[in-house]
């Protein structure tokens, strides 16, 4: 029975239904089930319902993006959960908004364009080529079906194709260019004095009566969050890795069926110089270029050094010092027109003047290398790790089903299934919401553990792979519930922010009594002897400036103009309590006309990006405007 059950729910049908029930129940735990009203969607974008698993995909995808970025640095437990899964709903129904939008402008995806982006990812790739086996297990781990990841990716390219044709017309004036650089290149000349908020520390006293006033005033701000150990069982690639044996036939065996794909392509090495032609050149400019290439071209051929042209004449920055010399090289990674002078010359052989994007060529072929197929030995250590990765993949798969079955057939307990697979049992240190030390650094382990089906029922999580070929089952042992701390436990943290508060207060009222002295006709420089007091002053300054302090730079240069001689002052508490009184005397634009190309080129670069930018996000906003969008307020 147990069996015939399990053959139905591994189907990859059952896998869908499975998927969406444990991310639900991970999303909303199980007493939203008990209510009178089924929570079958989080959202509905014109009638089209979002389901709970697709914003927890969403979220889980943007969450490993942060971890990925961070790296070292992500901190689970400083995670704003809520405004995540908020940032989260906003992606999903602005795709669904754009996907929409699409599909009534008729766009289209063919099967072989959706066939060819998927192909193309390189984790579905093994040796550079698409593996179904790759793809199939990816959907897997995600519990995913083929057919609802390749909607899900038709409908992404459908909402590329629109914005793609809705950016791609932007474009940037001279007139805009010139009015962004006379802003980008400004100088200003000013000066500035600190008050440090750090001064006043020795003298501020809080007393108990304030600490209890702030507490009683902010007790929600000190609670201690909801947390739990876990006892898991962990299934591991690394130790199944260890089980595995590679024979000498098998190994053999592969070799054979591999060897074509191990061969090294031919390689070419050349030399070239090149005389370089934007695209958008006149004919005078081309003419006067190709001139230049024919009359390099023919002094080789009267027997000029070529290394020596290329030195002298050659625009190619990454060659020339090298007498042109560009290594070695296989078919495809030059651009298409060198690439088939350079593979039909012989060694020795100097091409013609070739013309290519980059502007005119003379390739000289200094060697070939010739395909090689590498013998076994050369290649054993390779086809070994890749023989036992594959047999880790396949046994941690087979073992995975098994972990899961047992997992659902003994929820009350992990003794069964540490017995029968072998596997410890381990405790986990306190874990919030948010995570924690261990095992709570994987963010899918605090969002499963504090489900209701794990939390409140008490049952056995469903494997959680946290790390390809590293899935893990846990539990809850023990739960503590939230609550306010107690006064003492968090005095220190209160005394710290009265502290501040009070710091910044005197640095404010100082800084201001300074800012009327100067209005008043005093100057910052008769003020600066106060050893409390930093000055700086400066003429000619830019933007982002070293040397002073980046949030009063960038204070600096959002103030209006001085009107004549009359300096504009004004007063600005700094972020870390800190008061600065400025005084702007002098504003100098830059001038267009000393702006480089290159500086140019990047420039329109920029603001055409910010435009494209701009303009996605006005067209999302007025379909979001013409849209009719209901959002559950128990999924916000």
């Amino acid at each position: 029975m147990l069996q015939a059950m399990r053959d139905r729910v591994m189907g990859w049908m059952g896998w869908v239904i499975m998927g969406l029930i444990i991310m639900t129940f991970a999303l909303f735990g199980l007493g939203s089930y008990l209510q009178d009203e089924v929570l079958n969607y989080v959202a509905k974008v014109n009638d089209v319902e979002i389901s709970p698993a697709e914003l927890q995909l969403a979220y889980q995808q943007q969450r490993d993006r942060m971890e990925q970025v961070l790296g070292s640095a992500f901190d689970p437990s400083v995670l704003d959960e809520k405004e995540l899964r908020k940032s989260a709903l906003e992606g999903v129904i602005r795709r669904q908004l754009l996907s929409q939008e699409a599909a009534k402008e008729g766009l289209t995806i063919s099967d072989d364009l959706l066939a060819m982006n998927i192909q193309s990812v390189p984790n579905l790739q093994v040796d550079g080529k698409f593996s179904e086996d790759r793809y199939q297990q990816a959907l897997f781990q995600r519990g995913l079906t083929p057919a609802g990841f390749e909607y899900d990716t038709r409908r992404l390219l459908q909402a590329e194709q629109l914005t793609s044709g809705l950016t791609q017309s932007a474009f940037v004036t001279a007139a805009e260019l010139d009015r962004a650089y006379r802003l980008q290149a400004q100088k200003r000349g000013f000066a500035y004095l600190v008050v440090p908020a750090s001064t006043f520390e020795e003298k501020i006293q809080v007393s108990d009566e304030q600490v209890k006033a702030y507490y009683d005033a902010h007790t929600d701000d000190f609670m201690v969050p909801e947390r739990v150990r876990l006892s898991w069982v962990e299934l591991s690639g690394a130790d199944l890795s260890k089980t595995i044996e590679i024979g000498e036939d098998e190994l053999l065996a592969y070799y054979e069926a591999k060897k074509d794909s191990l061969a090294s392509k031919e390689q070419r090495k050349a030399s070239h110089i090149l005389i370089m032609v934007t695209p958008d050149a006149d004919k005078d400019v081309i003419g006067e270029k190709r001139k230049l290439a024919e009359d390099l071209l023919q002094q080789i051929r009267d027997g000029a050094d070529f290394a020596e042209l290329a030195k002298e004449h050659s625009n190619d920055p990454g060659s020339a010092a090298s007498g042109g010399d560009l290594g070695y090289f296989a078919r495809g990674v030059m651009v298409p027109e060198f690439d088939e002078v350079a593979f039909s010359m012989e060694p020795g052989q100097v091409s013609d003047v070739l013309r290519t994007q980059f502007g005119f060529h003379i390739i000289r072929l200094d060697d070939v290398r010739g395909e090689k197929i590498p013998t076994l030995e050369e290649s054993r250590e390779q086809l070994v790790a890749e023989l036992q990765q594959q047999s880790v993949d396949d046994l941690f798969y087979e073992q995975l089903e098994q972990l899961t079955d047992l997992a659902y057939e003994h929820p009350e307990s992990l003794e069964s299934i540490g017995d029968e697979m072998g596997l410890e049992i381990s405790t986990s240190d306190w874990i919030t919401g948010q995570g924690g030390p261990g095992i709570g650094q994987y963010s899918g382990v605090a969002a499963i553990a504090f489900s209701e089906d794990v939390l409140e029922q008490g049952n056995n999580s469903e494997p959680i792979e946290v790390e390809p070929n590293l899935a893990v089952v846990v539990r809850v042992e023990e739960r503590e519930v939230a609550r306010p701390s107690m006064l003492d436990e968090v005095r220190d943290r209160i005394v710290a922010i009265v502290t501040q508060q009070m710091v910044r207060e005197q640095a404010r009222v100082r800084g201001q009594e300074l800012l009327k002295e100067v209005e008043q006709g005093i100057s910052l420089e008769e003020l600066k002897d106060d050893e409390t007091l930093t000055f700086k002053k400066a003429e000619g300054v830019e933007r982002g400036a070293e040397g002073y302090n980046p949030e009063v730079i960038a204070h600096i240069f959002k103030l209006p103009r001085p009107s004549g001689d009359t300096p504009v002052l004004q007063g600005v508490e700094l972020k870390n309590g800190d008061y600065t009184v400025v005084r702007l005397t002098r504003v100098e634009d830059g001038d267009p006309a000393s702006m480089p190309e290159e500086v140019r080129d990047q420039m329109r670069s920029g603001l055409e990006n910010i435009r494209r930018t701009a303009t996605l996000a006005a067209f999302v906003a007025d379909l979001r405007e013409r849209a009719d969008i209901v959002i559950r307020r128990d999924s916000e």
